[in-house]
C-alpha cells in the first residue's frame, strides 16, 4: 500500500492541473483578504478598516475557503480522471491489480494534497492579511488567537470537498465533463434547488455539498458575502461533516462497482 501511495504522489506532482489549482489559490485568497478589509467598515474617508469582530478575524484567517470550495473538488476530479485522460489507468492496474488498493491510495493522496492546499491558503491569508491588518491599526495577536478555531474547519472542509470531487470523478471518468459538472452542480444547480425547496416545500436542503461544507467550515462561511437567512438554516458542524463524508464515500463506492472494476483495456 505504501508503494501505491508513493506512486500516486508522484503522478499527482506530474499533473499540470494540480499546480494550476494551487496557483489559483494564491490570488483568490488575496482577493478575499482585500474584500474582507473593504467590508470591515470604518469611518468616512477610509475605504479599508482592520478586522475587529470575532467573525471578521476568523474570516480573514480562512479567506482561502471561498476559492477552495471549487478548487478542492476540481483537484479530486483530476486525481482519478487524469488516469483516463492520459490513458495511464491500464498500466496503473497492471502494477497494482487490486483496484480497491488503487482507490484507497487515491483517497489518501487527495486528502494530502487538499490539506496542503488549505495550508497554502492559510499561509497566504496570514502573509497578506496580518501585515495589512497591523498597518490599519489592528492587533495581530487578536487575529492569530483565532487560529485554533479556524484550522480544523478549513482543513476538514477542504479534504472532504476533495473527496467529493474524487468520488464524482470515479463516476464520470471524463476530466472536462467532471470538472464542469462539479462546478456547475455546486455553484449553479445547488442554489437553484435550495431556493426552490425552500420556496415551494418550505424544506431546507442543507445537506447538499456546498451547504454541508459551509456548516463544517463554521464561521469561515457565515457572514461575509453570505445570505444570512440561508446560513441560519445550516446543519451543525458535525452534521455538515457527516453529510460531506457521505457525499465523498457514496460516489466512491458507486464508482468502484460501476467504473473502476470494469475492463479498461
Amino acid at each position: 500500500m505504501i508503494n501505491t501511495i508513493r506512486a500516486e504522489m508522484l503522478k499527482m506532482r506530474s499533473m499540470p492541473g494540480i499546480w494550476v489549482c494551487f496557483g489559483l489559490a494564491f490570488p483568490l485568497t488575496a482577493l478575499l483578504v482585500w474584500a474582507i478589509f473593504a467590508s470591515a467598515g470604518g469611518f468616512p474617508g477610509h475605504t479599508y478598516y482592520y478586522v475587529h469582530t470575532l467573525n471578521e478575524k476568523r474570516q480573514l484567517l480562512g479567506a482561502g475557503y471561498y476559492g477552495i470550495t471549487f478548487l478542492a473538488p476540481v483537484l479530486g476530479v483530476i486525481c482519478i480522471t487524469s488516469e483516463y485522460r492520459h490513458k495511464t489507468i491500464t498500466s496503473t492496474l497492471v502494477l497494482t491489480p487490486r483496484r480497491e488498493r488503487v482507490l484507497g491510495a487515491k483517497i489518501v493522496v487527495t486528502a494530502w494534497w487538499c490539506a496542503l492546499m488549505a495550508a497554502l491558503a492559510l499561509v497566504v491569508a496570514i502573509g497578506v492579511g496580518l501585515p495589512w491588518n497591523a498597518a490599519l491599526g489592528g492587533v495581530t495577536s487578536q487575529v492569530t488567537g483565532q487560529l485554533g478555531a479556524v484550522i480544523p474547519g478549513l482543513v476538514g472542509a477542504t479534504i472532504l470537498l476533495g473527496l467529493f470531487g474524487l468520488g464524482f470523478g470515479t463516476l464520470v471518468k471524463n476530466q472536462v465533463a467532471g470538472i464542469l459538472l462539479v462546478i456547475g452542480g455546486t455553484f449553479i444547480l445547488e442554489p437553484i434547488l435550495v431556493a426552490l425547496a425552500r420556496a415551494i416545500f418550505h424544506y431546507d436542503l442543507n445537506w447538499l455539498p456546498t451547504s454541508a461544507a459551509q456548516a463544517l467550515a463554521g464561521s469561515l462561511a457565515r457572514g461575509f458575502g453570505g445570505n444570512h437567512d440561508a446560513i441560519s438554516h445550516l446543519l451543525p458542524w458535525w452534521g455538515g461533516g457527516l453529510a460531506m463524508l457521505g457525499w465523498g464515500l457514496i460516489p466512491l463506492t458507486l464508482g468502484y462497482y460501476t467504473t473502476v472494476r470494469r475492463d479498461v483495456s
